[in-house]
């Protein structure tokens, strides 16, 4: 009896090792504890001036404030942006702020130099000026194989 309960304890705990591995998004956490349901993220409307720190230094830039929620399996279900598909305007400023639910995220458009980056619970933000027009791919970095993905177009 012993002999094949072994075998099977050790079959389980590489099972649970494994899974945990495939699951972890490489960031350690600092609590243990989660919230029972997240807070949604509050919208602005799309035209609201704000105040933001440009990319270039420290100058002050007015942008238009989007918020964008980081949604995974913790949270929502899922892992994608709420939302996951702008549209502006050359020249246009924006201040991308993001909030993720309960992991790692990143919002991330390499070709625009956008990286803005949230723990779980969190929210990160990004002032840009968009002076290239075109259709660019947004990813979360982690989760990009689980499909969150977006597209930012430039008009």
């Amino acid at each position: 009896m012993i002999k094949r309960t072994i075998p099977l304890v050790l079959l389980a705990s590489l099972l649970s090792l494994a899974l945990a591995a495939c699951s972890s998004s490489g960031e350690t956490p600092t609590s243990t504890t989660q919230p029972s349901s997240p807070s949604p993220v509050p919208r602005a409307p799309a035209e609201e001036p704000v105040e933001g720190e440009a990319a270039g230094g420290g100058e002050q830039a007015t942008g238009t404030e989007v918020f964008v929620s980081l949604q995974d399996p913790g949270g929502s279900g899922a892992y994608v942006f709420d939302a996951d598909e702008f549209t502006f305007s050359v020249g246009d400023t924006i201040t991308f702020v993001v909030e993720s639910e309960t992991e790692f995220h990143t919002f991330t458009v390499q070709d625009l130099d956008i990286n803005v980056t949230a723990l779980g619970g969190t929210t990160g933000e990004a002032t840009v000026t968009l002076d290239t027009a075109g259709t660019f791919t947004l990813i979360c970095v982690p989760h990009q194989g689980q499909g969150m993905v977006g597209t930012i177009t430039v008009q």
